[in-house]
């Protein structure tokens, strides 16, 4: 493990001219409904995946700052299937999200436009002897572990993997994710995977300007959407308690 990060800082320690760039990503997941009861549920599930897998983000950066952001249909869409667009990007793939370096801070627009504000955190990757190759680049695979709260209102753990180039010294990646030494070429979260798909540097400044308007805190956000989603989590818990009362053995049947 010592001559991974050893060999990882010496690339590192690499001056790039290019400090600004422009990374693609392509995004795929499978239906997980697949043995859904409802058929319409089914359909839904099905029609919001193929809307996921059509998107495509732009991971857009400088010295200081990113925007990762999708790319816009050159095709005009329907209110409806704008509509469906939202719901497969927070429901798969991803808002748009803004990060200051500089600053420690970090913007996020959510599905309905408001402008939640948080800190850029530190992230405890932990880094593998494992690697692979993607689009010529070798990469190392990294495991985050990711805090997160299911539907029924309980907090659970998640892995996050990631395949960075440490020959493309920009500790960066999709969504929120950074913190590597090198740039994360793919990212796999549960049946959620974004992979690079093109990678163009510039020498150049690019500039990146955050949305204008007025920000919440991410924990008032969360407060809010705890309490408009805060009765059906009730419901989904007691559900989840009424089958684990259904599924477990009869005291009858432990005497016998």
């Amino acid at each position: 493990m010592k001559i991974i990060y050893i060999s990882i800082f010496l690339l590192c320690s690499i001056v790039y001219s290019q400090s600004s760039g422009t990374v693609s990503y392509s995004f795929h997941t499978v239906n997980i409904l697949e043995d859904a009861k409802k058929p319409q549920t089914k359909d839904f599930a099905k029609k919001n995946i193929d809307i996921a897998n059509q998107q495509v983000f732009n991971l857009t950066f400088n010295k200081t700052k990113t925007q990762f952001v999708q790319i816009e249909s050159l095709t005009p869409v329907s209110d409806f299937d704008q509509k469906l667009g939202n719901v497969a990007r927070a429901g798969f793939t991803s808002h748009d999200i803004f990060s200051d370096f500089a600053n420690g801070r970090q913007v996020e627009i959510m599905s309905d436009g408001t402008l939640v504000e948080s800190k850029n955190e530190d992230l405890k990757w932990e880094i593998t002897a494992d690697t692979k190759e993607i689009g010529g680049y070798l990469c190392y695979k990294a495991i985050l572990k990711v805090p997160f709260t299911n539907r029924y209102g309980e907090s659970k753990v998640k892995e996050a993997i990631a395949y960075f180039a440490p020959s493309l010294p920009f500790s960066l990646g999709p969504k929120k994710f950074y913190g590597l030494p090198g740039l994360i070429l793919e990212l796999i979260e549960s049946h959620k995977t974004f992979v690079v798909s093109k990678i163009k540097l510039s020498d150049q400044e690019l500039e990146i300007d955050f949305p204008k308007g007025k920000t919440i805190s991410k924990e008032d956000y969360e407060k809010r959407l705890e309490s408009s989603m805060g009765g059906v989590i009730l419901s989904k818990k007691r559900e989840k308690d009424k089958n684990s009362q259904s599924n477990a053995i009869p005291k009858k049947a432990l005497l016998n």
